[in-house]
């Protein structure tokens, strides 16, 4: 599996097209569709599948335009279809735009793992930066969303944030994983588990 990164520049976010040359899943369209699309020309693949990791606009402000323009299936856990759908949870509406999305095609359920298309995907539910947030692991490749970063943590102040919680999911869930994990954040250079386990600021193993 091969692993692209396309940055928004005005948010920093990180969406992310896999492939295997041929079919190719997108994680958290936050960049513009055109430029997802371009990546994936580019590559020769086409998406039959966006994953969500949470709600928040910075991390679907291209959802809408991706779906249609590709037909691909909207993939997330069993809050992020609902959450979607309210400009408040959203945040869309605290900048200005007030989108409700419509709700995602395949929803997961905590610890489930499907075939989507060539992939065989892992969603683990992660409370903590949202209620609905969750990382989908893909061969070695954990998704993180805004669960875990370099380092870091995702803010936890926001609506249906708690710091309990997201310190639960990353202890819980993510440090249980395979030391050689790679992790893929929403924001932020790439990491592993072995090493946030040890250097990350707010969460220790």
């Amino acid at each position: 599996m091969k692993i692209e990164i396309i940055e928004n520049y005005h948010t920093n976010e990180n969406t992310y097209l896999a492939h295997n040359g041929e079919e190719a899943f997108v994680i958290d369209p936050g960049s513009p569709a055109e430029e997802i699309m371009s990546a994936a020309d580019s590559a020769g693949v086409r998406i039959t599948h966006i994953l969500l990791t949470h709600c928040h606009y910075d991390h679907i402000e291209g959802l809408a335009a991706l779906r249609g323009r590709t037909g691909a299936a909207v993939v997330t856990g069993k809050y992020g279809s609902i959450n979607i759908t309210d400009p408040v949870i959203n945040l869309t509406a605290s900048v200005g735009s007030g989108i409700s999305h419509e709700k995602a095609d395949v929803v997961f359920n905590d610890g489930e793992e499907k075939a989507l298309g060539a992939f065989k995907i892992k969603c683990i539910y992660t409370p903590g930066h949202t209620n609905c947030s969750v990382c989908y692991l893909c061969e070695n490749a954990l998704f993180a969303g805004d669960t875990l970063f370099l380092r870091n943590v995702g803010r936890w102040d926001l609506p249906t944030g708690s710091e309990e919680a997201l310190r639960s999911s990353i202890r819980e869930k993510l440090y249980i994983l395979p030391d050689d994990t790679d992790v893929y954040p929403g924001h932020g250079d790439k990491t592993s588990i072995g090493y946030e386990k040890k250097f990350n600021f707010y969460v220790k193993a």
